[in-house]
């Protein structure tokens, strides 16, 4: 990952010390995480910046990387392909449609992947300095939400430059971002912790999502699932996730409720689970490494 923050470095080191301050200690609570609030805050803009440093457009990518995606999907997809989708039987429906859905996903796998090995790549943290080794899969949870928020800007804009409008619906985009966090951080931890001890977990982890990513409706309708497969759809959270992002942006409408209240009850059973798991298992992390 992006985010390796090196402590031999020296200013990195002292940098980091003067922000933990005096806070930092071994009881586990988790709303000890709004108390490293400011030092998430310092890793976040220094993986960002690290992962842009030395490139000539700089902090320009991260609108440039999805806008051009957007442009090549639209390109693909309507003029080449000529996939039709939607009541209107629009191509550049399609190319908004499939963005939307990987805007989110991208996101997601981004993070859990980071994070599968994350805390094998700060063995100076783990080893040498006493840091709350709980904020790392945060780090990279923010990090890849920053350049799904804009996508999702640029695909809103994409949406009211094709319709002539922009839904009011989009209002609800930060309630659905902020379940797909929740979610996603509770996973992160548990890959985090699990990574230590099975390092295998990065390569699992790629193969996993690819099967994932398929049985999610992110390239094609959930109408399109096999009738002896449809029940994917309902207990997948992230079909749930990337529906409602597509009512929100493209539809014109709330979020499903129901499909709502499920993943948001489900992140917050394994935010909390994988909270206090890799609480629990982070005693044994120096031992492993």
């Amino acid at each position: 990952m992006s985010l390796t923050l090196q402590t031999s470095d020296t200013k990195s080191a002292h940098e980091i010390v003067r922000v933990l301050g005096p806070s930092v200690h071994s009881r586990v609570n988790l709303l000890d995480l709004w108390s490293h609030r400011d030092l998430i805050s310092l890793m976040v803009n220094r993986d960002l910046i690290g992962k842009y440093k030395g490139s000539m457009l700089g902090m320009i990518w991260p609108v440039l990387n999805p806008l051009g995606h957007l442009l090549l999907y639209t390109f693909v997809f309507s003029i080449i392909l000529k996939v039709k989708f939607g009541q209107d039987g629009s191509t550049t429906n399609f190319a908004i449609y499939l963005m939307t859905g990987l805007s989110a996903w991208l996101a997601f796998a981004e993070s859990l992947t980071q994070s599968s090995s994350a805390i094998l790549a700060v063995p100076n943290l783990v080893k040498r300095v006493v840091f709350p080794l709980e904020i790392i899969p945060v780090v990279a949870v923010i990090t890849s939400a920053v350049t799904a928020i804009i996508s999702f800007a640029l695909i809103v804009i994409g949406t009211s430059l094709y319709a002539g409008r922009i839904h009011p619906t989009i209002a609800f985009i930060p309630l659905i971002l902020l379940s797909q966090l929740i979610f996603t951080t509770g996973l992160c931890w548990f890959a985090a912790s699990i990574g230590v001890f099975l390092q295998d977990l990065y390569h699992f982890m790629s193969l996993g999502l690819s099967v994932w990513m398929y049985a999610t409706p992110i390239v094609f309708p959930p109408s399109l699932f096999p009738s002896n497969l449809k029940f994917l759809c309902y207990i997948n959270p992230m079909a749930g996730l990337v529906g409602d992002y597509r009512r929100a942006i493209i539809e014109g409408l709330p979020p499903d409720w129901k499909a709502f209240s499920y993943y948001t009850t489900l992140g917050v059973i394994v935010f909390v689970t994988g909270y206090y798991f890799f609480a629990k298992t982070k005693k044994s992390f120096a031992d492993v490494m």
